[in-house]
């Protein structure tokens, strides 16, 4: 086999708990209609394995129970693993990352189901019995995406594509979203009821995104469904000039009508600078391009609607600062910046520090 084209081994304690716990999603999803007992089932493993996971990224004997262990009997196998409730202790306290109430409660509730069908015999599922098993594993999964995507995103990182795909797949063969959003409708009747708008959520394709217009043409998205968010600004295409394109925070532009493309720092910058001075021999009085200290972005922030924005994280600021030490333009306080620095400098203090 060419070595370019063959599938790399896992190396680490991770990277197999991953590949395992991808292993039994898959098996557990291929299997809900044909196979709902054995869906619950390896579904819950999976879910068990990925709460493993960081435990075991940390070091491998947060991962075993026995009092007593060593590394020859945890690679042949021959260990007690943690229960479900010592995973999410652990997760707490070794490593200060306690998961979310909603996604344990959704975890546990598939963790039961599994444990009834291992130890009490069904004769068979009935279609009120899926639809239920659907709906837990509809709640589950999407918060173990979330628990991967956003929790743990930076350990995840070399599976997220792959975990992508998976979830791309489900909502094209519609498992797990429709059976969520059904179940959540009288919620949003009752917002919409309140005054809240909802449109079609560009992740999980239900129309259970709640979206808010915060002013200055940004809005953001929220999914109740998928938990997808989204900050977006409405602009104009500089190419076609077509008015109704959006950009969305921490990501490329591409314009739906005529495919042009700002992906860079510097051409999102551009794209929403509002500065007219920008560029002239007026430029050297502008308090812009300046730094951000909700999201650490250097140079980030533009003139924009009377204002500033963060062309990095889309925060709106009606002013701006000057740090007193390095002088650069920043959105936070200032005050007793000559001694302390700000985001990007370390003040006096710093400065000084070994003298």
């Amino acid at each position: 086999m060419n070595k370019l084209s063959a599938k790399k081994e896992p190396t680490t304690d991770f990277e197999n708990l991953v590949r395992n716990g991808i292993d039994f999603l898959e098996k557990a999803m291929s299997q809900l209609d044909s196979d709902p007992k054995h869906s619950v089932i390896n579904f819950y493993t999976a879910v068990e394995i990925f709460l493993k996971a960081p435990l075991a990224h940390e070091h491998w004997t947060l991962v075993v129970m026995d009092r007593d262990f060593n590394r020859q009997s945890y690679e042949s196998g021959d260990f007690l693993s943690v229960s479900f409730e010592d995973a999410c202790t652990r997760l707490a306290t070794a490593l200060k990352k306690p998961l979310k109430l909603s996604a344990k409660e959704a975890f546990d509730k598939v963790r039961k189901h599994r444990n009834r069908m291992v130890h009490f015999y069904h004769d068979g599922i009935d279609g009120k019995q899926r639809d239920e098993i659907k709906l837990e594993q509809a709640q589950a999964w999407f918060e173990l995406n979330r628990f991967i995507v956003d929790t743990w995103r930076d350990k995840f990182e070399p599976f997220l594509f792959e975990l992508r795909n998976m979830e791309r797949n489900l909502i094209a063969h519609n498992h797990y979203a429709q059976a969520k959003y059904a179940s959540l409708m009288p919620k949003i009747e009752g917002l919409k009821k309140s005054g809240k708008t909802f449109q079609v959520c560009p992740n999980c394709g239900t129309e259970g995104c709640q979206f808010e217009d915060e002013g200055n043409r940004i809005s953001t998205l929220d999914c109740l469904v998928c938990f997808f968010k989204e900050k977006r600004i409405q602009i104009e295409c500089p190419d076609c000039q077509d008015p109704n394109q959006y950009v969305a925070a921490y990501d490329s532009f591409v314009c739906t009508k005529c495919d042009h493309e700002a992906s860079s720092e510097s051409e999102i910058f551009d794209l929403l600078d509002q500065n007219q001075a920008r560029g002239t021999k007026h430029d050297l009085d502008s308090d812009t391009p300046a730094n951000c200290d909700e999201c650490q972005g250097y140079q980030t922030v533009c003139d924009y609607e009377g204002g500033y924005l963060c062309t990095s994280c889309f925060e709106y600021f009606d002013a701006v600062s000057q740090c007193e030490w390095c002088n650069e333009s920043m959105t936070g306080d200032s005050a007793h910046t000559y001694v302390t620095g700000c985001e990007h400098c370390e003040g006096y203090a710093g400065h000084h520090a070994d003298d």
